[in-house]
C-alpha cells in the first residue's frame, strides 16, 4: 500500500515583511552600532537634611550622658525598698524613741494625785482618829499603793499595746508596699538599658544613611556589568520573536 507524503512551507506575510525587515535592521543597528544606554547620572538617593543629622547628634549626646532622672528614680526605688523592707520585717516594733516620755507624761497626773492627795489624805484620816501608824493605816496605804500601781500599769500597758498595734498595721501595709515595689523591679531593670537602646537605634539610622551611597555605587557597577548581556538579550529577542 502506498504512503502519501505531504510537506508545508511557512512564509512571511508579504504585508508585514517590510515592517519586519525594518524592525530587524533597527535592532541590529542598536546592537552593532555602538549605542550604549546610560544610567541616570545624578544622585539616586535623598541626602539626609541638616535637621536630621542635627537631631541624630543631639539624641546621641543625650544617650551618652548620665541620665539624672533615671539615676534619681533608681535611688528612690532602692531607698523606698530598704525603708519598707525594714518596716515590713518589724524593725520598728517597740522601737518608739519617745515611748518613755509619752508614758511619763500620761502617768504624771496619777503620780501627782497619789503623792499630793491620796497619801496625805490617808495619813490625815488616821491621824485625826488617833490611829496614825496603826496596822489598819498600813493596810489602807497598801491598798492605795496597789490601786495606784495598777492604774499606772493600765495606762502604760494600754499605750504600749496601742503603739504596738499601730506599728503592726504599718508593718502589714509595708509588706503590701514591698510586694508592689518588687513587681516594679523588672521595669527598673529594663530602664537601665534605655540609653544603650536609644544609642543603638541612632547607630542604625546613621548606618542606613551611610549605606545609601554604597547601594548607589553597587547599582551603577552592576548596571555596567549587566548592560552587554541585556543588549544581546534584547537583540536576540527581536530576532527570535519575529514571526516565521
Amino acid at each position: 500500500m502506498a504512503t502519501a507524503t505531504t510537506s508545508s512551507t511557512s512564509q512571511i506575510d508579504p504585508t508585514i515583511q517590510p515592517y519586519l525587515a525594518q524592525g530587524l535592521e533597527a535592532a541590529r543597528n542598536l546592537f552593532m552600532g555602538g549605542y550604549t544606554p546610560s544610567l541616570y547620572p545624578g544622585q539616586m538617593y535623598v541626602s539626609p537634611s541638616e535637621a536630621t543629622m542635627l537631631s541624630l547628634e543631639q539624641q546621641k549626646n543625650i544617650a551618652l550622658q548620665p541620665n539624672a532622672n533615671l539615676q534619681a528614680a533608681q535611688t528612690a526605688y532602692q531607698q523606698s525598698l530598704g525603708g519598707i523592707g525594714q518596716t515590713a520585717a518589724g524593725g520598728f516594733l517597740n522601737q518608739n524613741p519617745y515611748q518613755q516620755q509619752m508614758m511619763e507624761a500620761a502617768t504624771r497626773p496619777l503620780q501627782q494625785q497619789f503623792s499630793s492627795q491620796i497619801l496625805p489624805g490617808v495619813a490625815s484620816l488616821y491621824s485625826k482618829s488617833g490611829r496614825y501608824g496603826s496596822g489598819s493605816m498600813a493596810n489602807a496605804l497598801g491598798q492605795s499603793t496597789e490601786a495606784y500601781t495598777r492604774a499606772l500599769g493600765d495606762v502604760t500597758g494600754t499605750m504600749a499595746g496601742q503603739q504596738y498595734q499601730q506599728e503592726r498595721q504599718l508593718q502589714q501595709q509595708a509588706q503590701l508596699g514591698q510586694a508592689q515595689l518588687a513587681s516594679q523591679a523588672p521595669s527598673m531593670y529594663a530602664a537601665q538599658y534605655l540609653p544603650s537602646q536609644a544609642l543603638a537605634q541612632i547607630g542604625q539610622q546613621q548606618e542606613a544613611i551611610a549605606n545609601q551611597p554604597l547601594q548607589e555605587a553597587m547599582q551603577r557597577y552592576s548596571y555596567g556589568q549587566q548592560l552587554p548581556y541585556q543588549q544581546l538579550s534584547g537583540y536576540l529577542s527581536s530576532v527570535y520573536g519575529s514571526p516565521m
